[in-house]
């Protein structure tokens, strides 16, 4: 490490080399940390490279690099778009300054001199650094329940770009490791590393993560089944992935049936009375079930509200810390243990449950599954009203599934070029309207990237932008180092569900990662040759 540090830090090349260096280490740690730093140290970069000079020879550097070439290509792909769009404003203050590093940062790596072996080393450090760090904080805020949603556990950006970097640096400090020294001791210890971040991707609940880290997995035992020479080991690997598909499919059915199961109340039962005296009222109306339970029957809502009020600080018609409607939580929880919404019920309550209900837990069931399981029980509850009702309002995942719907639609109003680079949120709007969504806000993107795509660029720019980043990978060479194709992986994941080049911290990540195999790594390894 000592010795890392001192031929990273060299000023044997001058003290501009050193300078850029140095931000590229800001750069790499501020990706899970500050958008803001992002930025700022791209902007150094730029009035590093112009006070340096050499103007000749940087150009002359960076356009003798072929795959690069390609890579930056993709702007111009957005800078095109902008010749058929309505809103220019957004195209340009949203969409072109996003898509920034896919230019800027192509062209200030590529123009540079290459690092050494031990600063681009370095460089990985310091982002795998920052990132535990990060995952220590989010640890402390975990611990101390100072949160409402699982989201506030990534302290400093989105929890669906963290957990992205947490699946590479899983993969990648073993791999990062051996590369600097392969001592026993050490190997070991990345490993306790990545054991960590594998952890906390499931305190940080994200799908996206747990999707990729899964996806990243399967493709390593996919990769030793085919390549693999020891046929017991290609074994335990075919039968690992058996037992994980079995064991999914069987837990996924009883999730489904939990949230499918339905105990219709008893017609004789619905002219009863509370222990109070008070008649009860019901909503026929409404089908929506906990564990089988209907939540709008059996509601005695003038005792519930004096009883709530009477146990909690907060509304019983106000919200609950996680923003829902308090009451409709409380009315979800109560049915979820079979319960009917009156006093007696409330007060059968323990005052755990009435903290629980507070944070916006709609089913007791969540108080004992571990964070992951309650997540992905959560997603199929959703999937299942939406199903019923065609409402995806108020839940994420219903809400990208609609999104997809319109998407589809805008697409197919424009196919050839799409709706051009700022008229992202015109185009699905007008999806969403042909298709009579209810959705109540309507100005968002499609939270697919590939749909996304086809809507801005058609099906010819979405196209291009395929060929334009493969060409970039078979020129490049990045491949071929071990953590490349996972970060692939990682990318045409979570592309399924967000916008990660849509986002600073997604697109910095991805440009940062795409130029490190195929450039920064890559020309040191050439350059200590």
């Amino acid at each position: 490490m000592e010795r890392i540090l001192r031929s990273s830090f060299s000023l044997r090349e001058g003290i501009f080399p050193a300078m850029y260096f140095f931000l590229l280490l800001v750069l790499a740690a501020a990706l899970p940390t500050s958008r803001y730093v992002m930025s700022l140290a791209q902007i150094l970069m730029g009035l590093l490279w112009l006070g340096e000079g050499n103007y000749r020879e940087k150009i002359n550097r960076f356009l003798s690099q072929k795959p690069v070439l390609f890579f930056a290509g993709i702007y111009l792909l957005y800078l095109a778009g902008m010749f058929w769009t309505q809103d220019l404003t957004q195209g340009i203050n949203d969409e072109l300054k996003n898509k920034l590093p896919l230019l800027t940062l192509s062209f200030l790596i590529a123009s540079n001199k290459p690092l050494s072996k031990d600063q681009s080393h370095l460089l990985l450090m310091v982002f795998m650094a920052s990132l535990l760090i990060t995952s220590f904080i989010g640890l402390g805020i975990f611990l101390s329940g100072n949160f409402i949603n699982f989201r506030d556990i990534s302290p400093f950006v989105s929890h669906v770009y963290l957990s992205m970097m947490l699946v590479m640096a899983v993969f990648t400090i073993p791999w990062l490791v051996q590369q600097i020294n392969p001592d026993k001791k050490w190997v070991y210890l990345s490993l306790i590393v990545s054991l960590w971040f594998i952890l906390f991707l499931f305190i940080l609940q994200s799908l996206t993560g747990l999707l990729c880290l899964g996806a990243a997995g399967f493709f390593l035992l996919g990769k030793h089944i085919l390549y693999g020479k020891n046929i017991i080991s290609r074994t335990i690997a075919v039968l690992t992935i058996a037992v994980f598909f079995i064991i999914s499919i069987a837990s996924l059915a009883h999730m489904y049936n939990k949230v499918s199961s339905d105990y219709p109340p008893d017609q004789n039962e619905l002219n009863t009375y509370t222990a109070q005296g008070n008649p009860y009222t019901h909503y026929p109306e409404s089908t929506l079930r906990e564990n089988g339970y209907y939540v709008y029957y059996f509601i005695a809502e003038e005792e519930l509200q004096k009883t709530w009020n009477q146990r909690s600080t907060l509304d019983y018609r106000g919200k609950d810390k996680a923003g829902n409607e308090l009451r409709s939580t409380l009315l979800r929880y109560l049915s979820s243990k079979g319960l009917r919404k009156d006093s007696k019920s409330l007060m059968q309550l323990q005052e755990d449950e009435i903290i629980a209900i507070e944070s916006g837990t709609p089913n007791y069931l969540y108080t004992q599954w571990p964070g992951f399981v309650v997540r992905i029980h959560q997603s199929i509850w959703e999937l299942y009203w939406y199903r019923q009702t065609q409402n995806p309002s108020g839940h994420t995942l219903t809400q990208r599934l609609e999104l997809w719907k319109g998407s589809w639609q805008a697409f197919k109003q424009k196919p050839l070029l799409g709706w051009g680079t700022g008229d992202i949120f015109t185009a699905v709007q007008s999806g969403l309207e042909s298709i009579n969504s209810k959705m109540e806000n309507t100005r968002m993107k499609p939270h697919n990237q590939y749909l996304l795509l086809l809507v801005m660029m058609g099906l010819t720019g979405t196209v291009l932008f395929f060929v334009l980043y493969i060409a970039y990978i078979k020129q490049s060479g990045a491949i071929r180092f071990f953590p490349y194709p996972i970060f692939l992986i990682i990318m045409l994941v979570s592309m399924m569900g967000n916008n990660p080049i849509d986002a600073q911290t997604g697109q910095t990540f991805f440009t940062f990662f795409t130029l490190y195999f195929g450039v920064i790594y890559r020309k040191a390894l050439a350059k200590k040759s």
